[in-house]
């Protein structure tokens, strides 16, 4: 709903990234990058746009346990908060 600060919906992400990420690796950050309101979206709505920084200190992450993560990320948001995922 349009009416949910960014920065609310940005506090859960990071929430729920750390969650699924778990002692696999670290969520760095979670950072808003655009915000959208207007035309294509239903009335009372608003699009937002995050970023997610995945670090290892260890070693390089592989693009498949990033994006499986990712994916956990995406389904957990949608499962527990009604948020859409854009997709």
């Amino acid at each position: 709903a349009a009416g949910i600060p960014a920065e609310d919906v940005r506090k859960q992400l990071l929430k729920i990234a750390r969650a699924v990420a778990g002692n696999a690796f670290a969520v760095e950050s979670v950072a808003v990058f655009d915000v959208y309101e207007g035309k294509g979206l239903p009335e009372g709505h608003k699009s937002l746009a995050f970023s997610l920084v995945f670090r290892s200190a260890e070693r390089t992450l592989t693009d498949d346990e990033v994006n499986g993560v990712f994916q956990k990320v995406q389904d957990e948001l949608t499962k527990t908060t009604g948020y859409t995922v854009r997709k």
